[in-house]
């Protein structure tokens, strides 16, 4: 796209020329966007946005060409499928103790690490936990967001808390 700037003067001795200059000018081109504003009283000032006719025309083709080309495929975005949500674990108080025991030791460990809290276990998994009365390693490994290497790692305090619970609960 190029540009160009006019000048039509007010005045009627001068103005009539510089309209034929104009109205001449825009008859070659292909105008995108013109910006005009009076000067002083004195005059209009045009800017004018244009192609060339010959280069329009071209790009007008292939335009066309390329609308009428066939289009790729378009993929249809995946199905949403739409799960309900978990059913909220309810704690008896025996529960709801051990629970709170399993987060205490999981913000301890957690700023020993130096992680968030998440990081050690979700609260989700804790419940599970408190719900299920794990006794092992390998049932540690059944509760969600628990796998191998996180029950490696905390495995061994996790069921020390429980056992402790359980004996406190027991008393």
């Amino acid at each position: 796209m190029k540009c160009k700037v006019f000048t039509i003067h007010l005045a009627e001795e001068t103005r009539n020329l510089e309209e034929v200059k104009f109205n001449k000018f825009l008859e070659g081109v292909s105008v995108g966007q013109t910006f005009a504003q009076i000067i002083n009283n004195e005059y209009w000032s045009i800017l004018v946005f244009y192609d060339d006719v010959s280069t329009a025309r071209s790009q007008t083709e292939n335009y066309v060409e390329t609308q009428n080309k066939p289009q790729p495929a378009i993929r249809s975005p995946k199905p949403i499928i739409e799960t309900p949500a978990p059913e909220p674990v309810i704690l008896n108080t025996q529960e709801e103790a051990v629970f709170m025991a399993l987060r205490e030791w999981r913000n301890e460990r957690a700023n020993q690490d130096g992680l968030p809290p998440y990081m050690i276990a979700h609260n989700d998994s804790l419940m599970q936990i408190a719900k299920s009365h794990i006794e092992t390693k390998e049932e540690l490994i059944q509760i969600k967001g628990f796998g191998e290497k996180r029950a490696d790692k905390y495995g061994d305090e996790i069921l020390d808390i429980l056992k402790m619970q359980e004996s406190v609960s027991n008393d």
